[in-house]
């Protein structure tokens, strides 16, 4: 099943996890949990919060295009910028691990990861602990240590316009333009 959400990612570059009225997710394609974390460990897709602060799938090219048209990136918070700096320190750990070293509390903590997963500073890069045999915690690192594993190949002189013919297939163009300008 996990050739059918990589193919799926491949032709429209987004997905959710959970169900959404305006977007397909795992269950809409016959995909599970287990195909999402098969990819993660492969770098194979970019787990972030792009889409309205929800669980979304980007493809590899869906990612490095909304890289190249959006330009400058968001500043961090003094949390994010936290986060971050233990995302590139520690590669790959789970968010138990990191949360005690951030020094920061617990709402701090997840408020910081999720500014970074929303605004794609960091991703997860593989399973974590299995919780129960549909869900599992994720080990995170900075988007710079996934880009080193998955490295952009592709070649575009218009990303704007793939990226919206990419999306597009899936979601009116007036909210690819959203994702565009972050």
């Amino acid at each position: 099943m996990e050739d059918i959400l990589l193919s799926y990612l491949d032709r429209n570059g987004i997905l959710l996890c959970n169900r959404e009225a305006d977007l397909p997710c795992l269950e809409d394609i016959g995909c599970a949990w287990g195909d999402v974390t098969a990819l993660l460990d492969r770098q194979a897709l970019f787990y972030c919060k792009l889409y309205r602060g929800r669980t979304t799938y980007l493809s590899r090219e869906a990612y490095y295009l909304l890289r190249a048209v959006r330009g400058e990136r968001k500043a961090l918070t003094p949390a994010a910028a936290r986060v971050c700096a233990l995302l590139l320190q520690a590669p790959g750990a789970e968010t138990d691990f990191l949360k005690p070293l951030s020094g920061l509390c617990g709402k701090d903590f997840r408020d910081g990861l999720n500014f970074l997963l929303r605004h794609l500073y960091a991703t997860a890069v593989g399973n974590g602990t299995v919780l129960t045999r549909s869900w599992s915690t994720f080990r995170y690192a900075a988007a710079e240590v996934w880009e080193a594993q998955a490295p952009n190949v592709y070649d575009c002189t218009d990303p704007a316009g793939r990226l919206l013919a990419l999306l597009g297939r899936t979601m009116p163009e007036r909210w690819v333009r959203r994702l565009i300008k972050g």
